[in-house]
């Protein structure tokens, strides 16, 4: 069995994007359960495939434990973990994303079960460089989902072993692209941003670009769809929102939060999809659901990004810049054709490398590794 420990409520509507991963994952695994503080029936999965310890939530929301000593942290960690180590056996797989704190405090428990522990970093761990955690447990196997990252990691970290790039994915049944004839036929090309409204996610590079597409008298209208957090009661209109809405074109449009189908149809009636990232984006799960959905992608040339773009379907631009951002867009705007191949391009690209099978045949070929059962190359 392999248990996948999510530190946020496993939901598509209250969920991030970690909730979103391993019910993909699950999908197509039903050696799988997600260990998490809540969870409802939104990624439609019986309730025996999920084992909900409402205490987690403890660990997920509560910052004062993280500054207790380790050997107390460890002991809080473990017996909040009680009801998922109890069920441990030879051979299990404890598949911890992003949430290191715990991995550390249940390395030992795990071990000694003879069960594996996989850390898989959603983020960048440049955090961690000066700090001793990562020193304090060995996972038997870090996984990233970019190699960036494992690069990154490899260069602050050279302590860790055993490091693998395993990408992201996105669900075909949710992304993909409009029948032949009938993709979206909007009166001026619709520019769509799909993801959370934060500065390191450029929105503002975004809304800055288009302003300047608006005194090009470049027709295009500009989607944003998102909030600050992934919708619920959680979202809320932040400064950083205020400011977006206050320096807004009349070519852009806020349409709030979407979740499931609704960001499928969102990518499929849009033209370009716009990823304006000015962090180094650990992966980017945005592009690659619109390159599933057919939509040609302008995307910052930061993080994972150059990965996905490395087989076609995306034009990459500096980061934080609305220029080049803008000629970037235009020449898509202006040009159906130069869309439409690019947009083929990220069909093909998808569907050889980012489909949700062939990522859990990867995670499963180091399942099988980790069992002794075979060998995966890194």
């Amino acid at each position: 069995m392999i248990y996948h420990l999510v530190d946020e409520p496993f939901s598509a509507y209250t969920g991030l994007a970690i909730s979103s991963i391993v019910a993909n994952i699950m999908r197509f695994d039903q050696n799988s359960i997600a260990v998490c503080p809540k969870a409802d029936d939104t990624w439609g999965f019986p309730p025996e495939r999920s084992l909900v310890i409402p205490r987690l939530s403890l660990l997920a929301n509560g910052m004062g434990w993280r500054f207790a000593p380790s050997a107390i942290r460890g002991n809080i960690i473990r017996n909040i973990f009680k009801p998922a180590t109890d069920r441990l056996k030879e051979g299990d797989i404890v598949w911890c994303h992003n949430w290191h704190y715990t991995a550390a405090g249940l390395e030992r428990t795990i071990h000694a079960k003879g069960a594996k522990l996989v850390y898989h970093a959603h983020n960048s761990l440049a955090p961690f460089a000066k700090r001793t955690l990562f020193q304090s447990f060995t996972a038997d196997a870090y996984i990233f989902n970019s190699e960036a990252m494992r690069q990154e990691s490899a260069r602050l970290l050279p302590y860790l072993k055993n490091t693998y790039t395993i990408y992201n994915g996105a669900n075909e049944s949710l992304f993909y692209p409009p029948p032949p004839g009938q993709g979206p036929n909007n009166p001026v090309p619709v520019v769509l941003y799909v993801g959370r409204l934060v500065a390191i996610k450029g929105v503002h590079v975004l809304i800055a670009a288009m302003k300047l597409l608006h005194e090009r008298n470049i027709p295009a209208i500009c989607k944003i769809v998102g909030s600050s957090h992934a919708g619920g009661p959680k979202s809320k209109r932040t400064p950083y929102i205020k400011s977006l809405h206050d320096n807004c074109p009349p070519n852009v449009q806020f349409e709030g939060f979407r979740s499931g189908n609704d960001i499928g149809n969102n990518y499929r009636a849009a033209d370009i999809l716009c990823c304006p990232s000015v962090w180094q984006e650990p992966f980017g799960n945005v592009n690659v659901e619109a390159m599933a959905c057919g939509v040609p992608v302008v995307a910052s040339r930061v993080g994972g990004i150059p990965e996905i773009a490395a087989e076609g379907g995306v034009l990459m631009v500096e980061p934080d810049s609305p220029t080049e951002l803008a000629d970037a867009l235009e020449r898509l705007i202006l040009n159906k054709d130069l869309r439409a191949k690019m947009g083929a391009e990220g069909v093909a690209s998808f569907q050889r490398r980012f489909t949700w099978a062939a990522i859990v045949k990867k995670q499963s070929e180091l399942v099988a590794k980790l069992q002794g059962n075979e060998v995966m190359a890194q």
